[in-house]
């Protein structure tokens, strides 16, 4: 078919002609030689081309650049954890020393100009930087190695003539380049990810990265949609005939139909649709979207099937694998429900809902991982990613699972509309992410805002069960922030044995900040709205004992009322760092939370001087 677009679409090339050979182009229609046209038109197709070519070469290396990227990486995951294992190299280590320091001096903070946080929201510098480059990348070279000429020709029989400029192969380079980009942008959204294996960072946090490569292919796709649509419809003569005849061919229809269908996944994509629809509709809606448009675009251009072939087999090995994790971690185990058990209080719209269920572990996951959680009688096509504020048993094969989510709109809403006390059958698939504390962990600060601290208990309990290993010196911190003092009976088991190993163990601190409260409020109001918390709780007088337990201030466990304050982040993570330099070592801050509470402290972390040796990770929540 594509052998006849040129032929079609621009009205000067005689694929039929006898006494002509014609010369393959990869990617392209074979061009006629030799060329019997004007003088104007045959340094017309001299320019489309050579345009041709110098776009496939910047596809190529556009791809070679990434992978070479991705191999640097990889050695540098596998030297880091060499040196881990004991075997560091001076001079390596040195010179990765002060790269890292660049990076969190320069690049971890948050973006804070306000026309930069309106357009890209709370982003590090570095995703940021990142897609800069690709940005520059892309705009150098559409522009660079291209025609900049215009060709005035005549057309056979007629008065009229055709303007022939470079737009045409400027087009066709914008184009080339969105398909290019297409298999990288499905690789970001994989929750299989092989970037995740290659850099050790979690899944999620490429989200921002495909959000906007989208939005770049859709910026192409508008860009080759008006330059071709300039070409045929306007600079071509005569019209409209050359248009009607243009916009008729096949490779067309698919052409307008791929610009329909990325235009709507854009539209969709918006937090408005997500709001007015659903998450569920989003995420279906999305995912047969894509492969509709990878079906249309090679389509409209099958010359160029390796993109669209590359695409289509990343997103099914995606859901390949998805489905096989699901169909191993669930086989041959009990296929539990969790028991719901309802939080806080409706009228304040501070609802949580608690999960609780045995299963049955082939292996179990590490603390700071998380699953994804579908719940079949609400909806098989939806899952959420979940951490478990539960720390699995070393030796046991049935482990228990706590989870804590944030009632809002959607499934959690749902699951909350269950009512307290009810049971819902759960699919799980992971565990997913990068597991915390490092083996070579010495000292953590952990903060938690609200339901974060499902992320750092169980790292505070890791740590502490692995420290004797590790080092006899060591320092441990946990923070948490929450609204009211009703709140730590989320996580009461988790938190009194926390507590309890403050006492015995003089080198772990604790820290609630109560940011609603002044400290003036009853025990009873405290645990109000929470006397149906558990099951298994005897009567509302003890989970009143047991949050007067909890508020009170022992030792090296220590709560402070604000009364609408929230606290300094920076004046925490300051803290810790004093106290560290006393015992020695190095320092991994972790934190969950609202994105604000993450901007503070990577802010924090970025301001601490190129000696301190200091990892940081934020794992972003509504709270």
């Amino acid at each position: 078919m594509t052998e006849h677009l040129l032929l079609a679409r621009q009205h000067i090339q005689d694929h039929d002609d006898p006494t002509i050979t014609l010369k393959k182009y990869w990617g392209y229609p074979s061009r006629v030689l030799p060329c019997k046209n004007d003088a104007g038109s045959c340094a017309y197709l001299d320019a489309v081309y050579n345009g041709h070519n110098t776009s496939m070469l910047y596809t190529f290396i556009l791809w070679g650049v990434m992978i070479g990227l991705a191999v640097v990486c990889l050695l540098v995951r596998g030297w880091r954890m060499e040196g881990a294992s004991g075997h560091p190299n001076g001079l390596f280590e040195s010179l990765w020393q002060r790269l890292t320091y660049a990076k969190r001096r320069w690049l971890s903070s948050d973006v804070k100009s306000k026309p930069m946080r309106s357009l890209f929201g709370r982003t590090s510098r570095l995703q940021v930087t990142i897609l800069a480059v690709l940005l520059a990348y892309l705009l150098i070279f559409s522009l660079v190695g291209g025609t900049y000429k215009t060709w005035v020709t005549p057309i056979k029989n007629s008065t009229l003539h055709n303007t022939r400029t470079g737009l045409g192969p400027w087009a066709d380079r914008v184009g080339a380049l969105a398909y290019a980009l297409t298999p990288f942008t499905i690789l970001l959204a994989m929750r299989e990810s092989v970037l995740s294996l290659i850099t050790g960072i979690p899944y999620q946090h490429f989200n921002f990265l495909h959000r906007w490569t989208g939005r770049i292919i859709f910026v192409q796709a508008v860009l080759h949609t008006l330059g071709w649509t300039i070409v045929e419809g306007k600079l071509y003569q005569p019209q409209p005939k050359v248009y009607r005849v243009f916009i008729s061919q096949q490779y067309m229809i698919f052409g307008v139909i791929a610009m329909f269908i990325i235009t709507l996944m854009l539209v969709l994509s918006t937090k408005t649709a997500i709001r007015w629809f659903g998450y569920e509709v989003f995420r279906i809606g999305h995912w047969i979207l894509a492969i509709l448009y990878l079906g249309a675009c090679w389509g409209h251009w099958d010359k160029l099937w390796c993109w669209m072939v590359a695409s289509l087999a990343l997103v099914m090995i995606d859901q390949f694998v998805r489905s096989a994790r699901v169909v191993y971690l669930h086989y041959g185990g009990a296929k539990g429900k969790a028991q719901i058990t309802i939080l806080g209080s409706a009228a304040e719209n501070d609802l949580v809902v608690r999960l609780d269920y045995d299963h049955e572990h082939r292996s179990p996951w590490e603390a700071g991982q998380n699953f994804q959680l579908t719940f079949p009688s609400l909806s098989i096509w939806e899952s959420h990613p979940f951490t478990p504020s539960s720390l699995p048993g070393p030796n046991a094969g049935t482990q228990h699972h706590t989870y804590l989510l944030r009632v809002r709109k959607g499934i959690t809403a749902r699951l909350a509309a269950l009512g307290d006390g009810a049971t819902v059958p759960v699919v799980m698939a992971g565990p997913y992410g990068r597991a915390y504390p490092s083996y070579r962990a010495q000292n953590i600060l952990a903060v938690a805002g609200g339901t974060g601290a499902t992320f750092t208990l169980p790292i505070i309990l890791q740590a502490l069960r692995q420290q004797l290993v590790n080092a006899p010196h060591f320092a441990f911190d946990f923070v948490a922030v929450v609204k009211r003092g009703q709140d730590l009976l989320w996580v009461r088991e988790e938190l009194m044995t926390l507590k309890e190993c403050s006492e015995r163990c003089k080198n772990l601190r604790i820290k609630i900040f109560v940011t609603r409260e002044n400290g003036k409020a009853s025990s009873s109001s405290r645990v109000d709205a929470s006397e149906k918390m558990l099951e298994h709780a005897t009567s509302s007088s003890s989970l009143e004992s047991e949050a007067d337990e909890l508020l009170g201030s022992t030792g090296n466990y220590t709560v402070s009322f604000l009364g609408g304050r929230h606290p300094s982040i920076a004046e925490v993570v300051g803290d810790f760092v004093e106290r560290v330099g006393i015992v020695g070592g190095s320092l991994e801050i972790v934190g969950s939370g609202p994105e604000g509470m993450g901007s503070d402290m990577r802010s924090a972390v970025a301001l601490l001087p190129a000696s301190a040796d200091v990892s940081c990770y934020w794992d972003s929540r509504g709270d």
